[in-house]
């Protein structure tokens, strides 16, 4: 009866032997991975030990980096090298570095790069060879890095075969870079690659494995090709749930195998470094977003993906008859080749428990059990003498373990660093005098151009100055288009304060800008989503809300080579504008009540120096606190629902209702308050009441989206007294929108708190 309760059988004696198994690994690209870099050294050291370090953290076998080329390949720019057939600077970016510090944690780290937008300059292949040795060539002089495999073309674009064939490896070759292994193509849309190598045996000899992208299946030409399959990028968890997220990360790597022999996962992106109100965020292992307080997090998916890479190492054999799958979960068996170790991963990311039997055919080892659940992370389960015949163990709902005849494996996070404070400290000044030349100054995320440090002529001095000129603009990647030059930095909880900056123009042409609660930046070329002044050179200013113009105005005409003084300050519900001391406007608006601060600038090498944020007052409150939909302290009644999984919101969470009467109620101690949501096409009504008073009945309806939107705000309260905020979906609409829905996403209090 006992073995008519057990699922799977795993055993490992007999079991036919498969494929290599050939890493775990993690991506740096996109600019996700910046803002590690300007963490105290301490924090970051201890972050990329957690990353890379052997047996200890996640323990990383592969790292992917950029190729840069000044374009936003999603969250933000990696710079390029070359900008013109005659420039060449490796120094810049940060994808180097990282690699670097990486190697020297573990030495037999794998390197590989990819490339996503591609420089102007680049006209032929002669151009794109040169892009490329000077990489490799820059990577080696400058950082003793010597990569190991290398993506030929664009990162899910176009592939040229003949490019490949015909230029790169012989190029390679004769520049004694011939041990670099080619992996195409990088594909999202299939397996084109196998199908055309299987009748070409140049391109099937020029390439070492064939990688695509987000699937876990694949074709049967691809199976007998005789190449290694990769799956070259695929998700990171989304943070949002345990099981929807880290466990299902796992639970990709297994089916990975069963399903399509994919022997590689690379994760993308490598770890949380960037802004949060930028594309593609909360999906992550490692959160590391506070560069100015040393905090970050680490997810639990984080030590799920240790159940694989601390218990199997590249080079190690999977076990066929010993893998298998379900709708919920699954399990892989892979075998050390030389010491005949075996370590078996088995997921369970249902409700119902699953019995699982083990006879791993090494009678005289100790079985170790490894677990981690959602609120148990990596911990030593028990150990089972295999002598005392096979090992029988129940697999919990919604957890994941290894059981391995390894030894050596560490959580490594009993003597960690990490502070608790995540505010920004301010007043906060910017001299850009702790810098070099080419580099980046700290906290900056560009999302287009290149905001780089270098010398000043007038005084030796470091100044701040946008390098990518209108006829060095680089031709954008497949699925992002770059917006024009601006770099993100600050505190996404900024909501009143002050920032200003001289600035200054190179030539009479373009603008400069300054903006301030930038909540949000979208997946296009459009500028950020918050409240930015254009100065242009020829004294028009204009107050920006995104894309949209709130006012404009005339004073005198810039002179080039001049420097100018433009500050912001925002209060509440008040925006106000300074040019060289001056007043320049007052205006009110309160659809956006926290975010970021921005430099902006056209396509020009236009500059700036002293940058300053500060309070409005020396006492005045600077930051609000976020709390999303679903915190407790947040009281729903009626007919509401989710509407989760959206990168464009917070933290991808969102409550949604159409039905009369459906309430949202809060009560807080603060001087001011804010409902942040959607607006839409389908958005519909709402009552909104304050202490129990009528305040007026708002229509979410929009025809275009817009995202971490102050539906509601109240200014100017006592922060001792305590206010209670009701919200009532009235069931009704805008004559020209799709539903009456209610999106709401966060409640934001500033000056105090929520009460339960």
């Amino acid at each position: 009866m006992e073995d008519q309760k057990i699922v799977s059988k795993i055993t490992c004696a007999d079991a036919k032997p498969g494929r290599t198994f050939e890493g775990i690994g993690g991506i740096t690209s996109n600019g996700m991975s910046k803002l590690l870099m300007d963490y105290p050294e301490q924090q970051r050291n201890e972050i990329m030990d957690l990353l890379f370090k052997p047996m200890y953290g996640v323990s990383l076998q592969h790292l992917k980096v950029e190729l840069g080329s000044d374009v936003n390949t999603s969250a933000g720019t990696e710079p390029s090298h070359m900008r013109s057939r005659a420039d060449f600077d490796i120094t810049r970016g940060y994808g180097l570095p990282i690699a670097k510090l990486a190697k020297e944690i573990n030495p037999a780290l794998l390197l590989d790069a990819l490339r996503w937008g591609t420089p102007l300059w680049i006209q032929n292949d002669e151009d794109k060879l040169a892009y490329y040795l000077n990489f490799l060539r820059g990577a080696k002089d400058e950082y003793g890095l010597e990569f190991d495999f290398l993506g030929p073309d664009i990162n899910e674009g176009a592939f040229s075969r003949d490019w490949t064939v015909n230029t790169l490896v012989p190029g390679l070759k004769r520049e004694g870079f011939g041990h670099i292994k080619l992996v195409a193509d990088d594909s999202d849309h299939g397996w084109d690659i196998a199908d055309h190598a299987a009748e070409d045996p140049e391109l099937f000899e020029a390439v070492h494995a064939y990688g695509v992208h987000y699937r876990q299946d694949s074709t049967e030409t691809a199976k007998v090709s005789g190449r290694s399959l990769w799956l070259s990028e695929d998700l990171a968890p989304f943070r949002h749930s345990f099981s929807r997220g880290a466990l299902h990360i796992g639970k990709r790597i297994i089916d990975m195998y069963v399903d399509g022999k994919m022997v590689k996962y690379e994760l993308h992106p490598l770890l949380e470094a960037e802004y949060e109100n930028t594309p593609f965020n909360y999906k992550g292992i490692l959160v590391a977003t506070w560069p100015w307080s040393g905090h970050y997090r680490i997810d639990p998916g984080f030590w799920v993906i240790a159940h694989f890479t601390q218990f199997m190492q590249p080079g190690w054999i999977y076990l066929d008859d010993a893998c298998g799958q379900s709708e919920t979960g699954g399990y892989v068996t892979l075998t050390d080749p030389n010491t005949k170790d075996i370590s078996i991963v088995v997921l369970n990311n249902g409700p119902a428990s699953c019995r699982y039997q083990f006879d791993t055919g090494n009678t005289d080892r100790k079985l170790y059990i490894w677990k981690t659940t959602e609120h148990s992370h990596f911990q030593l389960a028990a150990t089972h003498l295999e002598s005392d015949g096979p090992y029988r163990f129940t697999a919990e709902p919604f957890a994941i373990y290894t059981i391995t005849t390894t030894t050596g494996q560490r959580k490594g996070d009993e003597e960690l660093s990490i502070t608790a404070e995540t505010t920004f400290p301010l007043p906060y000044r910017d001299d850009f005098t702790d810098g070099r030349p080419s580099g980046n100054p700290k906290y900056l995320s560009d999302q287009g151009g290149a905001f780089e440090l270098e010398l000043n002529s007038d005084d030796g001095g470091l100044i701040l100055r946008q390098q990518v000129r209108e006829e060095q603009i680089p031709i954008d990647w497949t699925y992002r288009r770059t917006p024009e030059p601006y770099t993100l930095f600050g505190s996404l909880e900024w909501t009143n304060y002050r920032l200003s900056v001289e600035v200054q123009l190179e030539q009479h042409s373009g603008y400069i800008g300054l903006g301030g609660r930038i909540s949000y930046t979208s997946k296009s070329n459009e500028p950020p989503e918050g409240y930015w002044l254009r100065m242009r050179h020829t004294g028009r200013y204009e107050l920006m809300k995104g894309k949209y113009p709130l006012l404009q105005g005339d004073t005198t005409a810039l002179n080039p080579e001049a420097w100018y003084a433009l500050e912001l300050a925002f209060e509440g519900k008040t925006i106000k504008a300074y040019w060289n001391g001056e007043q320049l406007f007052e205006h009110i608006d309160s659809e956006i009540s926290s975010g970021h601060a921005a430099l902006l600038s056209s396509y020009h090498r236009h500059a700036f120096r002293s940058l300053r944020v500060e309070p409005i007052t020396e006492s005045a409150p600077v930051d609000c606190i976020r709390y999303l939909n679903t915190n407790a302290a947040l009281h729903y009644s009626g007919d509401w629902g989710r509407a989760d999984g959206d990168w464009n919101v917070y933290a991808r969470t969102l409550a949604k209702s159409g039905v009369a009467g459906a309430e949202m109620s809060f009560r807080f101690k603060g001087e001011a308050a804010s409902i942040v949501g959607k607006t839409c096409a389908d958005g519909g009504f709402f009552d909104i009441y304050l202490n129990g008073t009528y305040q007026g009945t708002v229509d979410t309806y929009r025809p275009q989206t817009g995202f971490r939107k102050s539906l509601y705000s109240v200014n100017g309260l006592d922060p001792d007294a305590e206010t209670e905020i009701k919200l009532v979906v009235k069931g009704m609409k805008h004559p020209e929108s799709a539903d009456t829905s209610v999106y709401l996403n966060a409640v934001e209090v500033v000056a105090g708190q929520l009460l339960t």
